[in-house]
C-alpha cells in the first residue's frame, strides 16, 4: 500500500551561499563605552559568582602589597639621599649603616615582588581556568557549537576560547594592581618631590599629560592594526588545520599546489598585518626615544641650579631624581595602558562576540518558544504526526504533513534523490533542526543512537571509542570488549593498536570502513533500542554490510536507515521514499527492491 502526499513535488530549492568572510563591527575598531562594557559582562560572572572568596584574597592581598611597595619606594628615595650625603661627608659608619639599610629593603621588596608574582600568576591561571571551562559550557549547552557552525557568524570559536582567554585573564587582573599601585606611588613620590623642587613636579605632570595625549593619538590605528593581525593570524591557523584534518581527501586529488596557494595568501596577509604593526612600532620607538632624551634632560635643568645655588644637598639630587623616575614610573602606566588597551581590544571583542552570541542564540530560543515549532514528546516508538518541516532558513520544503510510526522491529530505510532531505530528516528526528509543524514522539535520549556516515572518533582511548558517549557505572571489561570487537570483524584491532588503552589520533590511524564498524561496536556496547544510520555502511563491502545489519536484528535494535545501496532494501521492511519540494510516499521495501509499485494505503507502519 502506498500514501502519497497531495501535494506536487516540486525542486528543491538550493542552499544558501556561505560567505567566507563575517563581516566586523565597526565598533569593534573602538575603545569607547561598548569596549567597557563588554570587559564588564565578561569580568562579572567570575568576580560575582559563590564561592569567588579566594580570588578576591589573593586580589586583596596584592593590593596590599602593593601598596607597601609603594611607601618603602618613598622611604628609600630618602634613604638614597642621605647616603649620597654622608658619602660626600666622608661619614664612614653613616654610609655602611645607610647602605645596609638600603639593601636589607631591597632584598624585602625583592622578596615581596616574587610572592606577588606568584599570587598575580595564580590569580590569571585561576581564571582562564574558570572562564574556560564557562566558554565551553556555554558552547556546548542546548547544543550551540552545531547552531554556531550552521549560521557562520562567529569565525574560528575554538581559536577564541584557546587563545584569547589566558591574554584576556592577564591583562584585566593586571589592571586594578597597576591603578592602586600606581596610585599610592604617585601620593608618596608627589610629597616627596614637592619638597625638593615644586618645578620638577610640575614639569613631570605636564611632561606625562602631553606624552600621554600623543601616545592616545598615535596608538589609535594601531586598534585596527592588532585586530587585522588577529584575524589573519586565526585563519592561517585555520587553514593548516583544514589540510590536516582533510590530509588524505587533499592527497587523493593531489591538491598540494591548491592547498599551497591558500596556504601562503592565508601568511601573506598575516605577514602583511605583522608588517604593519612594526612600521608603525618603529615610528612609536623614535618617538618614544625622542622623549626620553627629554626627560633625560628636566632634572639636570629644574634640580641641579638648586644645588649650585646651596638650596638642597648634593644627596638631595639623587633624591629628586629617584622621585622623579618612580613618579614618571606610575604616570607612565597611564601612557603605557593605552597600547595595552590597544593590544586587549581584539581579544576582549572576539571574547565578547562569542559570549554575545551565547546570549543571543538563548534569547533567540526563548522568543521563538511560540514560533511554528515542530513539537517533540518522550514515549516508546518513534511516531510523526503531520510533520512539515523546512530547513532552519527556510530555503527548502523537506517534507509536507508526513505522518508515520516506527515500532520496535519495524526497520525503515528512507530514500530519495540526492540532495532532497533524506539525512535532513533525520537533523529533524534529533531535534536539531525544528522549523515547521508537527508533532515528533521519540524515546529518551539513552535510547537513541545516530551513526552517520563519518563516524566521530574522539580524543582518547580505544576504550572510551567503543564506550562513546554512554556514560556505565560498571562498563565491560577487556574480553566483553574484545568479543565485541570480533563480531564486526576488527579481530585484531586491540592488539595492533597497542590495547584497549591505547590513546591516538583514531581518526587517521583507522580507515573509514573500520570507523564505522567501531561505530556498529557502539551499539553492541550501549544496546540503544533505536539507531538512525545515515549512510554508515558507505565505507565497507556487501558482506560485511550484511554481517552489521544482521547484528543490528540480533539485538534487537531497531534502525532507521539513510542510503542508497539497493542492498539496504533486504535489510528493513518499510521504505519511505521522499520527493523534492516535500512529497513522499510509503511502502513495503521489497516492492522498492524488486522495483514494483507500492500496495500501501496508509502512512502508518503496522508492527
Amino acid at each position: 500500500m502506498t500514501a502519497s502526499n497531495p501535494t506536487d513535488p516540486a525542486e528543491a530549492a538550493p542552499a544558501p551561499r556561505r560567505h567566507a568572510h563575517v563581516r566586523v563591527d565597526p565598533r569593534s575598531y573602538s575603545i569607547d563605552r561598548l569596549f567597557f562594557v563588554r570587559i564588564y559582562k565578561l569580568c562579572k560572572p567570575y568576580w560575582l559568582r559563590k564561592n569567588a572568596w579566594k580570588p578576591w584574597l589573593a586580589l586583596a592581598f596584592l593590593l596590599t602589597m602593593g601598596t607597601a611597595v609603594a611607601l618603602f619606594g618613598g622611604y628609600m628615595s630618602a634613604l638614597m639621599g642621605d647616603r649620597t650625603n654622608s658619602l660626600v661627608a666622608k661619614d664612614a659608619a653613616r654610609f655602611w649603616q645607610l647602605w645596609t639599610t638600603f639593601t636589607a629593603l631591597g632584598l624585602g621588596i625583592f622578596a615581596v615582588s616574587q610572592v606577588q608574582t606568584f599570587l598575580s600568576s595564580w590569580l590569571n591561571i585561576d581564571w582562564r581556568r574558570w572562564l574556560t571551562t564557562h566558554l565551553i559550557d556555554e558552547y556546548l549547552q542546548h547544543r550551540t557549537y552545531y547552531e554556531i557552525t550552521v549560521d557562520q557568524e562567529i569565525d574560528n570559536p575554538d581559536q577564541r576560547i584557546q587563545e584569547q582567554v589566558g591574554p584576556f585573564c592577564s591583562t584585566m587582573s593586571d589592571l586594578p594592581q597597576k591603578l592602586f599601585t600606581t596610585s599610592a606611588t604617585m601620593g608618596v613620590q608627589f610629597y616627596v618631590l614637592m619638597g625638593i623642587s615644586p618645578g620638577m613636579l610640575y614639569a613631570t605632570l605636564a611632561y606625562v599629560a602631553v606624552s600621554t595625549g600623543v601616545t592616545f593619538w598615535l596608538y589609535k590605528p594601531t586598534i585596527r592594526q592588532n585586530w587585522d593581525a588577529t584575524v589573519a593570524e586565526a585563519d592561517l591557523r585555520y587553514g593548516l588545520l583544514h589540510v590536516r584534518d582533510n590530509a588524505e581527501t587533499v592527497a587523493f586529488y593531489r591538491g598540494e599546489s591548491a592547498e599551497r596557494g591558500h596556504l601562503v595568501q592565508r601568511l601573506s596577509i598575516a605577514a602583511l598585518a605583522q608588517m604593519r604593526l612594526l612600521v608603525y612600532k618603529i615610528k612609536m620607538n623614535g618617538v618614544e626615544h625622542i622623549s626620553g632624551l627629554v626627560w633625560g634632560a628636566l632634572p639636570f635643568i629644574l634640580i641641579a641650579p638648586l644645588y649650585m645655588e646651596g638650596r638642597i644637598g648634593y644627596g638631595s639630587i639623587d633624591q629628586g631624581l629617584i622621585a622623579a623616575s618612580l613618579l614618571m614610573q606610575s604616570l607612565s602606566v597611564l601612557m603605557n595602558f593605552i597600547p595595552e588597551l590597544a593590544k586587549a581590544v581584539p581579544m576582549v571583542v572576539r571574547l565578547a562576540e562569542i559570549q554575545e552570541k551565547f546570549e543571543a542564540l538563548g534569547m533567540a530560543r526563548r522568543a521563538s518558544a511560540g514560533a511554528p515549532r515542530v513539537a517533540y514528546a518522550t514515549g516508546s516508538q518513534v511516531a510523526l504526526e503531520q510533520v512539515s518541516v523546512q530547513t532552519p532558513g527556510g530555503e527548502q520544503q523537506l517534507v509536507r504533513e508526513l505522518t508515520l510510526q516506527v515500532k520496535a522491529g519495524d526497520h525503515l530505510v528512507i530514500v530519495g534523490q540526492t540532495g532532497v532531505g533524506k539525512s535532513s530528516l533525520l537533523r529533524v528526528m534529533a531535534g536539531l533542526w525544528t522549523r515547521g509543524t508537527g508533532r515528533i514522539e521519540m524515546p529518551p535520549p539513552s535510547q537513541l543512537l545516530f551513526l552517520p556516515q563519518k563516524p566521530y572518533m574522539i580524543l582518547g582511548s580505544l576504550r572510551s571509542q567503543l564506550l562513546y558517549p554512554a556514560a556505565m557505572a560498571q562498563p565491560p571489561g577487556d574480553a566483553a570488549l574484545q568479543a565485541v570487537l570480533e563480531r564486526v570483524n576488527l579481530h585484531d584491532l586491540a592488539e595492533r593498536h597497542g590495547g584497549f588503552d591505547a590513546e591516538l589520533d583514531w581518526g587517521r590511524v583507522l580507515s573509514l570502513g573500520e570507523q564505522q564498524r567501531v561505530a556498529f561496536a557502539r551499539v553492541l556496547v550501549s544496546k540503544p533500542r533505536y539507531v538512525f544510520l545515515d549512510e554508515a555502511t558507505s565505507a565497507v563491502d556487501m558482506a560485511t554490510e550484511a554481517l552489521l545489519y544482521g547484528l543490528l536484528k540480533r539485538a534487537d535494535t531497531t534502525f532507521i536507515s539513510v542510503g542508497h545501496r539497493p542492498s539496504l532494501f533486504g535489510y528493513h521492511r518499510h521504505a519511505l521514499r521522499l520527493f523534492p519540494g516535500g512529497g513522499w510516499t510509503l511502502g513495503p521495501a521489497e516492492a522498492e527492491m524488486t522495483g514494483q509499485p507500492s500496495q500501501d494505503t496508509t502512512s502508518e507502519i503496522a508492527a
